[in-house]
């Protein structure tokens, strides 16, 4: 039987600063609405401290994780909007276990690391058309490009990012530059 170890104030203010953004950017990728992500996470950290005598502090990344995912599911579903993607992502990163997460956390430091490394411009673009959630046709109006130049900026990053990340990691493209586009 392991021995249940007390959360204290000072472990829950290094998991607080370590996380919170990230925590973050995972549910706005999720709710695609910055103050519901703020709350949600709010919550989530509220709630780990009520819990700080029973959580395990092996788990409580992961807990963290899941516990943002599904209050970000039950403000979907409140509010019935129907978000394909982010389902099948979601669905996909259901049974993440604490190692898993840290890899998909070296994924993100490795996707921010490659958007650095692209150029202004095609960094404006995944902006505009992932974070800002604009559409096609609306980015090439406020860059003054085509719209097929604009798909293929989308393809080629994408393409370059499938390559660095690797194909495991394909679908998750999307989630993660919606984190970390900033």
């Amino acid at each position: 039987m392991s021995q249940s170890v007390i959360m204290s104030v000072l472990d829950y203010e290094k998991l607080f600063k370590q996380n919170y953004e990230r925590l973050y950017y995972h549910a706005h990728a999720i709710t695609h609405d910055e103050d519901i992500a703020k709350d949600v996470v709010s919550e989530v950290f509220i709630n780990v401290w009520r819990l700080r005598k029973s959580i395990d502090l092996n788990t409580v990344v992961s807990y963290l994780y899941t516990s943002v995912r599904n209050r970000c599911l039950d403000q979907l579903k409140q509010r019935n909007r129907h978000v394909p993607l982010m389902e099948e992502v979601i669905n996909d990163l259901e049974h993440y276990t604490e190692t898993d997460w840290n890899e998909y956390e070296a994924r993100i430091a490795h996707l921010r690391a490659e958007l650095h490394r692209l150029p202004e411009r095609v960094r404006r673009v995944l902006y505009l058309r992932f974070y800002e959630q604009k559409s096609n046709q609306e980015v090439a109006d406020i860059l003054g490009i085509s719209v097929d130049g604009v798909k293929k900026i989308i393809q080629r990053s994408f393409a370059q990012m499938r390559v660095s990340l690797g194909k495991k990691m394909l679908k998750f493209v999307p989630l993660l530059l919606l984190s970390c586009i900033n």
